[in-house]
C-alpha cells in the first residue's frame, strides 16, 4: 500500500506540472479569477512539464464495456475524460443535463484507466445513498470485469471487513463505491483519507460540495487523489460562490480565493456583473463538458412546462391575511429598518414558510381541519385553490390514460395528496425522506412495471429528485416550487430522460400574487445564472482554443431559453374545463396559446433582466395589510377564529 501511494503521489506531481502548463496556455481565461502570485506559482510548477503527448481520439466503444451500445455523445464524453487526463493533467466536470448517462460515461473512463491502461490505484466513487445500488448495478451491467467494492453498511462488522480489505489488499479491487455519509464518517477517515491515495475520485451529484464549509465538503477536500471527476446536471444552482467551491475542490492551488465569484451575482442586492459571468462562461467551456438533451438526444420527445396561476380559496385568504396580521409589527419594523439579521431574520423566514404552506393548503396548519378522519372529499378540495385546479387536471389526465409524478416540498402536503387520491379511488405510491431504500425500489418497480395500474407517484421534491427513473409516466406536476430551481429540474428529469417515448408535460402550480410567486421569480434569476455561465459546450469535445463565443457578441446567448414555455393567467379565476383541455393537449407546442393560456413565455438570456426588483406582493387581492382586521396572537388563535 505504501509503495503504491508513493507511486501515485509521484504521478500526481507529474500531472501537476502538465496541468500548470495547460492553465498557462489559457492565461487569458484564468486571469480574471486569480492573482499574480497564483500565476507565478503556476509558472514555477510548469517549468518541469514536457511537451504534451499526441492527441489520442476515442471514437470506438472500448471492448471492456459490454452492457450495451454507447451513444456517440457518450463516446465523446469518454474522449474528453481521456484528453483531460493524459494531455492536460487536469480534473474536470461532466455537466451533462440529467438523464444523459453520466454514470455510463464514468464507468467507461474507469475501465479505460484500469483495464486498458492497467494503471495502479483504485477509483473511489462517492454518491448519494439513493443511487448507491444503481452504481453497483451499472458497474455489473456495463463492465463486469471491474472488481467493485461497496463501502456502506449499517453493520459495523461489515464496514470493518471492507475497510480492512481497502487498506490491506490494494491490488485486489479496482473501484470502491461509497456514500457521502460514509465519506464524512470519522470511523472511515483513516481508510478514505489518511491511508489511501486514489487514482481517481468521482463525486456523483458533485454540486453537493457547493458549500465549502460543510462537513462533507471539508472531509472530501482532505482526500488524496491523482485526478477527480465531478458529475452534476446542475453545476450552478444559487450563486457564483458555489462554482468557486467546485473549482477549488478540483484545483485548490489555482482557485484559492472566492472574492471575484462572491461579488458577481447577488440576488439579495439584485446585482449582476455581466462581465464576470462572461469570463466565467469562457473558463467553464474548457473546464467542463456539458450537453443538453435537446441537442444530443434528438429522438427524445419534447418537454413542455406550463405555469398555472391558481387563485387562493376563501379559506386560504383567511389564513394568509391572519398570518400577515399576526406578524404585522415585525413586518412594519422590517420595512423601516435597512435589514434584519439573526433571530429577527429567522422570524421573517418562518413567516415566509407559513405563507408558502398556506398557498398549498390551509389544512397544513394544526387546528384548521376539524376532524381529519372525517373530512369529506369536497371540503378537502374546496379549501385550496391549487387542489381545486389539480383536481380538474387529474380527473382529465386519468380519463385520458396519462400517468403522473406529483411533487411537493412538504411531507404533510404529500399526506394530504395521498388522502385525496384515496378518496378519488386512484392507485398511487409515495416516496419521502423517511421511505427506506427497499420500499423505495419496490415502489419504483411497481410504478414502472409494464401494464401497471398505478396512476400517481407522490413524492417530496428533494427525496425523489435523485436516482429514480420514471419514464413510464408522461406528466410531472410541481404542486409547489423549490427555492433552488435545480431541485425542480432534477424532479422533472425523473420523467423526461432517455428512454421516454412520449411527450412530457410539466405543470407548475403557483398561487398568483402571493409570496410563492416571489419564490418562482427568484428561481428564474438563478436559472439565468446557470444558463449563462454553464451553458452547453460549443462542441462534443468542448470549446476549441480561441473559439469561445462571448456573451456580448455571440448569437448563442440569444438562443438560450429557460423557464416555462407557457403560462395560464386566469386573473383570479380557475381554468375552465375547456382551458384544462387546452393545457393538457399533447399536440400543443410551447408557442401555442389561446385566451388566458399564453405561449412563447420562455425567457431569453439575452434580454432577461436579472437585476430587476422582486415582484410586488404587498397587496393581496387588492387589499393592503392595514385592511385585514384585528391582530391574532398565534396560529392556534387563527384556527379557533376560522372554526
Amino acid at each position: 500500500r505504501l509503495e503504491q501511494n508513493e507511486l501515485l503521489r509521484a504521478e500526481g506531481a507529474k500531472l501537476a506540472s502538465k496541468r500548470a502548463a495547460w492553465f498557462l496556455g489559457h492565461r487569458d481565461l484564468l486571469a480574471p479569477f486569480v492573482d499574480s502570485r497564483t500565476l507565478a506559482k503556476l509558472e514555477a510548477t510548469a517549468a518541469s512539464a514536457g511537451a504534451p503527448p499526441a492527441r489520442r481520439r476515442i471514437d470506438v466503444q472500448p471492448e471492456t464495456v459490454v452492457g450495451g451500445e454507447m451513444r456517440d455523445y457518450q463516446l465523446s464524453g469518454l474522449d474528453w475524460f481521456v484528453d483531460c487526463y493524459e494531455r492536460r493533467g487536469a480534473s474536470t466536470i461532466l455537466g451533462d443535463e440529467m438523464g444523459l448517462g453520466k454514470t455510463l460515461q464514468t464507468i467507461s473512463f474507469i475501465a479505460y484507466l484500469k483495464l486498458e491502461r492497467k494503471l495502479p490505484g483504485a477509483a473511489l466513487v462517492v454518491c448519494p445513498l439513493s443511487v448507491l445500488s444503481t452504481w453497483m448495478g451499472e458497474f455489473k451491467r456495463w463492465c463486469p470485469q471491474l472488481r467493485v467494492l461497496k463501502l456502506h453498511s449499517s453493520d459495523n462488522a461489515e464496514r470493518e471487513r471492507v475497510s480492512k480489505r481497502v487498506v490491506g489488499d490494494v491490488k485486489g479491487y479496482d473501484v470502491v463505491v461509497t456514500t457521502y455519509e460514509m465519506a464524512k464518517a470519522a470511523a472511515l477517515k483513516a481508510v478514505l483519507v489518511q491511508k489511501t491515495v486514489w487514482r481517481l475520485v468521482v463525486l456523483d451529484e458533485g454540486h453537493l460540495i457547493k458549500n465549502a464549509e460543510t462537513d462533507i465538503s471539508q472531509a472530501l477536500r482532505k482526500m488524496h487523489f491523482v485526478t477527480a471527476l465531478l458529475l452534476t446536471g446542475t453545476p450552478l444552482q444559487n450563486n457564483m460562490t458555489e462554482l468557486w467551491a467546485l473549482l477549488n475542490f478540483l484545483f485548490p492551488d489555482v482557485f484559492t480565493s472566492s472574492e471575484v465569484f462572491d461579488s458577481a451575482f447577488d440576488l439579495t442586492k439584485s446585482r449582476v456583473d455581466a462581465a464576470v459571468l462572461n469570463h466565467a462562461h469562457a473558463l467553464m467551456q474548457v473546464l467542463m463538458l456539458r450537453r443538453l438533451k435537446e441537442t444530443v438526444a434528438a429522438s427524445l420527445p419534447p418537454k413542455l412546462e406550463t405555469i398555472i396561476r391558481c387563485p387562493l380559496a376563501e379559506c386560504q385568504l383567511f389564513w394568509y391575511r391572519r398570518l400577515l396580521l399576526k406578524d404585522s409589527a415585525m413586518l412594519r419594523s422590517a420595512e423601516s429598518e435597512s435589514g434584519f439579521a439573526g433571530a429577527k431574520y429567522q422570524l421573517l423566514l418562518n413567516l415566509l414558510m407559513q405563507l408558502r404552506k398556506c398557498c398549498d393548503h390551509p389544512f397544513l396548519f394544526d387546528g384548521a381541519e376539524e376532524d381529519p378522519d372525517e373530512t369529506p372529499l369536497e371540503e378537502l378540495v374546496e379549501a385550496s385553490g391549487k387542489l381545486r385546479v389539480l383536481d380538474k387536471l387529474l380527473l382529465r389526465l386519468h380519463a385520458n390514460g396519462h400517468r403522473v409524478v406529483l411533487f411537493s416540498q412538504f411531507v404533510r402536503m404529500v399526506d394530504i395528496l395521498e388522502d385525496y387520491c384515496t378518496m378519488r379511488g386512484w392507485r398511487m405510491v409515495r416516496l419521502t425522506g423517511s421511505t427506506n431504500r427497499v420500499q423505495r425500489m419496490v415502489n419504483v418497480q411497481s410504478f414502472n412495471r409494464p401494464g401497471s395500474k398505478i396512476f400517481i407517484f407522490l413524492m417530496t421534491t428533494r427525496a425523489g429528485g435523485l436516482g429514480i427513473n420514471l419514464q413510464s409516466a408522461d406528466t410531472c406536476i410541481l404542486f409547489d416550487s423549490d427555492w433552488n430551481p435545480a431541485a425542480d429540474l432534477q424532479a422533472m428529469a425523473r420523467v423526461h430522460r432517455i428512454g421516454q417515448k412520449k411527450p412530457v408535460h410539466v405543470y407548475r402550480l403557483v398561487s398568483g400574487g402571493t409570496a410563492e410567486e416571489r419564490v418562482v421569480k427568484r428561481a428564474e434569476k438563478k436559472l439565468y445564472l446557470s444558463n449563462v455561465v454553464s451553458r452547453e459546450s460549443s462542441s462534443g469535445e468542448g470549446a476549441a482554443d480561441g473559439d469561445l463565443e462571448k456573451l456580448s457578441s455571440g448569437e448563442v446567448i440569444s438562443m438560450l431559453r429557460f423557464g416555462a414555455e407557457a403560462i395560464f393567467r386566469g386573473d383570479g379565476r380557475e381554468p375552465t374545463d375547456a382551458e384544462i383541455d387546452a393545457i393538457i393537449d399533447r399536440t400543443r407546442s410551447g408557442d401555442d396559446g389561446d385566451g388566458a393560456l399564453a405561449g412563447g413565455q420562455q425567457s431569453s438570456a439575452a434580454t432577461f433582466d436579472a437585476s430587476a426588483p422582486p415582484v410586488e406582493t404587498h397587496a393581496l387581492c387588492g387589499q393592503s395589510l392595514a385592511s385585514f382586521g384585528s391582530v391574532p396572537q398565534s396560529a392556534k388563535a387563527i384556527a379557533e377564529e376560522f372554526r
